[in-house]
């Protein structure tokens, strides 16, 4: 694939070249050339000569006509040449298989990957994707991370990883498509709609020179394309887990925490293999803060919360949608407890959400295997 640059307009370069001059002796008079010769007797001829004695005005001062492309643009003075992107990434081990999907290429997920760490995408120019979505934790967030205003979120920012297999969108589900979500946080959480950021950036040059690989109709569809390309391709398989169990290598332990998992524990009614969610929404009674959750779309379900992937979840340092366990130990005790914790109502209670009485032996393998779908 040939490289992509941004480089200076050739009309600018020819400005720049030097041309070679010559000596000109002293023009003789208008008479003396009438009287030698016979070409100069029109009026068309002798106009053409009275042109080529007073000089062109284009040679004497050495510079082009000005043109509406050779105006100066931001960047100009840049040249950036993109390399090749890195190809599409390959489904992960112990994922799911996805068809797939045209809009997802290379170059647009490096262009996504560019515009999640841009803070410029923000009204102050302080906040990028990445502040909320960390990426050493899994793409998620703490809770109660202010907005580019400065308020403070209600939930806090979840897990971006496995989102290919979700047919709705955030906490409540309420986006019917990733894209559809983008548009709004990018408005919600940084300050500006898509376009409005997007015309403060599309002159850095580095973006610039994406645009122009991407080729998409308008900055700021080729903003949202690009993004939904990179999130859409954060898959987080290939867990010592999955290698340990296709090789067929695990260790005892993680064996016995897996038919816990999956048995007496319960874990596997909502976080189910091998997503480890069901992708759907449950009541978990939590009331740290008054969330109505997918109640916001289904008043049937007030309270209710998707169930997140515990795929990576050793990675974060916050967990439910209110953030409101600070370990991976408390948020397992909670669940076995039977979600009894903050007070919570046991009438609004997901059914499946029943107290179980492990062990300290048969906790601590739980906990190791909860651990083993997670990467270092």
């Amino acid at each position: 694939m040939k490289p992509v640059g941004v480089t200076v307009s050739e009309s600018v370069r020819a400005a720049c070249k030097p041309r070679r001059t010559r000596t000109l002796r002293a023009p003789r008079s208008l008479a003396s050339f009438a009287g030698e010769t016979t070409w100069l007797r029109t009026p068309l001829t002798l106009a053409l000569a009275l042109t080529c004695l007073t000089g062109c005005p284009h040679h004497a001062d050495n510079k082009p006509p000005s043109t509406k492309d050779d105006a100066p643009r931001p960047g100009d003075a840049a040249v950036v040449v993109l390399p090749p992107p890195p190809p599409v990434p390959e489904v992960t081990l112990g994922l799911p298989p996805l068809a797939e999907r045209p809009g997802i290429t290379a170059a647009a997920i490096a262009f996504g990957d560019v515009l999640f760490d841009e803070p410029r995408l923000s009204s102050t120019g302080t906040i990028a994707c990445a502040t909320c979505h960390v990426r050493a934790r899994g793409f998620s967030g703490t809770p109660h991370q202010p907005t580019a205003a400065g308020k403070p979120n209600l939930r806090r920012a979840p897990s971006l990883v496995d989102l290919a297999w979700q047919n709705d969108f955030g906490w409540d589900g309420r986006y019917a498509s990733l894209s559809e979500q983008l548009a709004a946080h990018i408005k919600g959480q940084m300050g500006d709609d898509v376009a409005t950021a997007m015309a403060r950036i599309a002159d850095v040059p580095v973006v610039r020179a994406h645009l122009t690989r991407v080729e998409t109709s308008s900055p700021a569809d080729a903003a949202i394309a690009a993004l939904s390309a990179f999130v859409l391709t954060r898959y987080d398989g290939d867990s010592p887990w999955d290698r340990a169990e296709r090789a067929g290598t695990a260790s005892a332990e993680h064996k016995a925490g897996y038919q816990l998992f999956t048995g007496k524990a319960q874990c596997s009614v909502c976080h189910t293999p091998p997503l480890y969610t069901d992708l759907r929404y449950h009541r978990l009674g939590l009331v740290a803060s008054k969330d109505d959750g997918r109640g916001k779309v289904d008043p049937a379900q007030a309270g209710a919360f998707r169930t997140p992937t515990l795929r990576g979840a050793a990675n974060r340092t916050a967990f439910f949608h209110d953030g409101s366990a600070t370990s991976l130990d408390a948020a397992i005790d909670w669940h076995l407890a039977g979600g009894t914790g903050q007070g919570a109502d046991p009438t609004i209670i997901d059914p499946a959400l029943k107290p179980v009485t492990l062990s300290p032996d048969e906790r601590a393998k739980l906990t190791a295997f909860v651990r083993a779908l997670s990467s270092p």
